[in-house]
């Protein structure tokens, strides 16, 4: 035998040896072999049934709920500027502090003011000393002149009577006229200082003004947002230095379609969540509803307010809002997840006394985050299947595994 006619004969007794040991190990099936059972009689039954979870429809409240969402505004927010020009010698708040009504923001240099007044004080103290003396004077010449007439009178009693030359009572009648004159005089000087003593008081409380308008102060209680004015600067009146907002309470302002619009009321509860389903919520309520619809949207201004629990819940924030219509105090009670929807029709599965499934059409209600109303299609104490029913057909046997 030739050296590659050995070689062959080899190479066929390894085949045979390998397919010898795959049966052995029973890797090799024979060709009339099955899948049956030690009996037999194919799969268990404990096998076939579909594992499931299930929960009892139950009675119970449920509340209508209009749903929207909506960014977070602050009751109120307002640039805070500056009344007077001049240099920033004091910053007192930073973003982020919480400030009271009146409360100093900052500073401005108000030397130069102060100055104006101490000379607005000191010019109205001599208008009142002048005031003062032409006040006391007309005094004097009133007494005077009421001497000089009561002393005419005399003279001319004795005039009629030849006692008296004319001369002497004409005398005393010019006297008297440069009395009234005097008078006149005195009085006129009384009022002009009087009158500046006024000017002099007005320019002083507008220095007050000037000087109190360098202190830049918080008009209501709040929370600085925005802090643009620095140490050092010089700034011009009207300047914008400080954002400053009221975070309480808060409000949402949701859009609703018009025919949505006509059940809400002011009053009416509303809750708010944070970002995702998943984020921190709140309790508000309706404060007022826009007594007109936008022309371009069809839609309806509902403002919802509410007093924030936290700090999570801030100005900009994005939230879901869902205002709280109508509540039916006994309705029938499946968790969401128990839904099916197929071709616009709306199923779940229900699980029989035998352990069968039965898909069953439903029609639904309200709703709210974990459960929905069922108003036709099955009665309260059905087993509804929650997790597994996707693979589910009429007939199919199931094992609960968690309710």
């Amino acid at each position: 035998m030739t050296t590659r006619g050995k070689t062959y004969v080899s190479l066929l007794a390894v085949v045979a040896l390998t397919a010898g040991g795959f049966a052995a190990k029973g890797w090799l099936a024979d060709e009339g072999s099955d899948n049956s059972g030690p009996d037999g009689s194919g799969a268990s039954t404990a096998g076939d049934a579909v594992p499931v979870s299930t929960e009892t429809a139950m009675r119970g409240p449920i509340s209508h709920l209009l749903g929207s969402t909506a960014n977070l505004r602050a009751r109120r927010e307002v640039a805070v500027a500056a009344q007077a020009a001049g240099i920033v010698t004091s910053v007192k708040a930073e973003e982020g502090d919480f400030v009271k009504a009146g409360q100093v923001l900052c500073a401005i240099d108000d030397r130069d003011l102060q100055i104006d007044l101490e000379l607005a004080k000191q010019r109205l103290a001599q208008t009142k000393i002048q005031l003062e003396s032409a006040v006391i004077r007309a005094d004097q010449t009133r007494t005077r002149l009421r001497n000089k007439r009561t002393e005419l009178e005399r003279n001319e009693e004795a005039l009629r009577e030849g006692l008296l030359a004319e001369s002497e009572v004409a005398v005393q009648r010019h006297e008297i006229d440069d009395l009234e004159h005097e008078i006149q005089a005195v009085e006129s000087t009384v009022r002009e200082n009087r009158l500046r003593q006024d000017e002099l008081e007005s320019e002083i409380r507008k220095v007050e003004l000037q000087i109190s308008q360098t202190a830049i102060t918080a008009p209501f209680a709040g929370r600085i947002t925005e802090r643009t004015v620095e140490l050092g600067q010089s700034i011009r009146s009207a300047e914008k230095l400080f954002k400053l907002g009221a975070f309480t309470p808060l409000y949402a302002d949701v859009y609703l379609p018009e025919n949505d619009s006509r059940s809400v009321r002011a009053g009416q509860k509303a809750a708010l969540r944070l970002g995702s389903a998943g984020g921190e919520s709140a309790e508000g309520a309706v404060e007022r509803v826009s007594p007109v619809v936008d022309d371009e949207t069809g839609t309806v201004k509902v403002t919802v307010r509410f007093t924030p629990p936290n700090s999570a819940f801030r100005p900009g924030a994005f939230v879901r809002v869902e205002i709280e219509t109508h509540t039916l105090d006994d309705a029938i009670l499946i968790p969401k997840q128990s839904v099916i929807e197929e071709g616009g029709q709306t199923y779940v599965v229900l699980v029989g006394e035998d352990s069968t499934a039965q898909r069953t059409a439903v029609e639904l209600g309200y709703q709210d985050e974990t459960a929905i109303q069922v108003t036709s299609g099955l009665d309260a104490g059905a087993i509804v299947v929650t997790a597994g029913q996707g693979k589910l057909k009429d007939g199919d046997r199931t094992r609960v595994v968690a309710n």
